[in-house]
């Protein structure tokens, strides 16, 4: 109840004077002078704004439209493989060290400066180029565990955090870049759809760690695939840095 409503929903609903409170009211707490009409663009004729509020959509619009439908299908190859590849790596953790305690120790302690991370890269950085970059950064370095002898125990847990490294930012930045890719009306769809479609990939990865039994190293291949085919799947996708995502479909 203290958190303000989206002002983007607001003028999606054409409650034009209510976002800009709310925008004003942002301002005022972060001691910017607003100007003194906020959404002067958004007037519109009214049998046009009349026909924008009266847009509803339904999960069936994810695949109606062809730039739509393939925007879904790499968002959810993308959603799947980053939980795969973060529980499994997160399952594995006990196994990267001889004291149990310790890899899980070492397991959760990466997280914390790959959240960091991914909040300074959707600062900074456009979302298409951080999400493909930290797609490889968790991708690649699994590819060459298998090349590590067993007796550098070391630099194998090294590789392998620096791709959960990846795979934990990843997951972060997931979350806002899918979030922009989808209008107003059908946000809340896609992303709920998306958490279906990850929550499959969580429930899947304890058989990628099975692959384990033909190979060691099979698993981390396996992972590894799929974070690189993301990143490359992620080219194909809109960016949506500064303001440029989607609001209606067309």
């Amino acid at each position: 109840m203290f958190i303000p409503e989206s002002p983007q929903w607001l003028l999606s609903q054409n409650r034009v004077e209510e976002a800009e409170a709310i925008v004003r009211r942002a301002a005022k707490q972060n001691k910017v002078k607003a100007p003194m009409v906020i959404f002067k663009d958004y007037k519109a004729d009214e049998t046009e704004t009349e026909s924008k509020t009266k847009e509803h959509y339904s999960l069936f619009d994810l695949v109606k439209i062809s730039h739509v439908r393939a925007t879904t299908l790499i968002v959810c190859l993308l959603w799947f493989t980053l939980s795969v590849c973060y529980y499994g790596l997160s399952l594995n953790s006990a196994q990267l060290h001889p004291n149990p305690y310790i890899g899980c120790f070492i397991s959760a302690a990466i997280e914390v400066p790959a959240y960091v991370s991914s909040w300074l890269a959707l600062k900074y950085f456009p979302r298409r180029l951080s999400m493909t970059c930290i797609m490889l950064l968790g991708g690649v370095p699994l590819y060459f565990l298998q090349l590590v002898p067993q007796s550098l125990l070391e630099l194998s847990v090294a590789l392998e955090m620096l791709g959960k490294f990846g795979i934990t930012a990843g997951f972060a930045m997931t979350y806002v870049y899918t979030a922009e890719l989808y209008p107003t009306g059908l946000r809340s769809t896609a992303v709920g759809i998306c958490s279906m479609v990850s929550t499959v990939g969580s429930c899947t990865a304890p058989f990628f760690l099975e692959l384990g039994q033909f190979n060691n190293h099979l698993p981390y291949i396996t992972l590894g695939s799929l974070a690189v085919l993301c990143a490359a799947s992620i080219l194909f996708l809109p960016e949506s840095c500064s303001g440029s995502g989607s609001r209606h479909i067309t």
